[in-house]
Order: C-alpha cells, then structure tokens, then sequence
C-alpha cells in the first residue's frame, strides 16, 4: 500500500515538473521591449489587445491588462508611436507582448 501511495506522489510530482518546464519553455525569461504603430484594437474584459507594426513591417500584438498594468495603464489608439516592454508568448508565429510598461 505505500509504495503504491509512493508511486502515485511520484508520477504526480513528474507531471507537475513536466508541465511547469512546457509553460516555461513558450516564454522568455526576461523583460523584452520593442517599437511600433498601433494599427487596431480590440477591447476585451480587463483590457484590450493591440496590433502593432514595427519599423521593418513586421505585426506583432500587445496584451495590455488593467491587472497586470496597475496604475500605468493606459489606453492606446491607432496611430500611436510606443514602445512597449513586457514578458512574452509566441502563438500563430507571431509575437504577443503582456506588457507591463509603456512609453
């Protein structure tokens, strides 16, 4: 009976460990900062997602959340020269800021 206890902890702890390295493994370890136009945005429950282009054409998006802004937030509109700086995910080959700063 305990090692069956044993070996369910075991598996448990693996598959914990195994998803804590998947999560980790599709964000960057450091604060990334980029440039860019805000082309469009579309408003969602806690903030609002924007697009972006950068200097050499390239799209990327920024999540900007009042949560994880704070008492920086603020909102963007189209037009608008930023720069952004925040974690990051790489979903559908393309760069999502969760931005936490912006200048």
């Amino acid at each position: 009976m305990k090692s069956k206890k044993l070996l369910f902890v075991t598996l448990i702890s693996l598959f914990a460990l195994f998803g804590m390295v998947m999560l980790n493994s599709c964000s960057s370890t450091g604060m990334y900062s980029r440039e860019g136009t805000v082309e469009k945005i579309e408003y969602g429950k806690d903030g609002y997602t924007a697009s972006l282009k950068d200097e050499k054409g390239e799209d990327f998006d920024a999540i900007i959340s009042r949560i994880r802004m704070e008492k920086t937030y603020k909102v963007l509109k189209a037009g608008d020269q930023v720069e952004l700086s925040g974690d990051t995910i790489h979903l559908d080959n393309k760069v999502r800021i969760l931005v936490k700063n912006i200048k």
